[in-house]
């Protein structure tokens, strides 16, 4: 049986040794560092043991954690906002 042919999703990756630095680029470390950055899902705080990542939607950067289902629902919002 032949597989379902899916949509390929360009993942960008940082480092561990470079979050920092990513995050104070985005303007995010300090609300991060102050306990104010959570997931856009589930809203948990975020820090540097859970952070998931960010994604764009409409305009704006929306930062999530490292919940699978949280990484799941950043992949609907990719596929149905363009």
């Amino acid at each position: 049986m032949k597989g379902k042919m899916q949509e390929k999703v360009k993942i960008k990756a940082v480092h561990d040794d470079d979050l920092k630095s990513f995050l104070e680029k985005l303007n995010l470390l300090e609300p991060m560092q102050n306990g104010e950055l959570k997931c856009s899902f589930c809203e948990i705080p975020l820090s540097f043991n859970n952070f998931g990542g960010v994604f764009k939607e409409n305009g704006q950067l929306k930062p999530f954690c490292q919940k699978t289902e949280c990484y799941l629902e950043v992949l609907k919002h990719k596929n149905t906002v363009r």
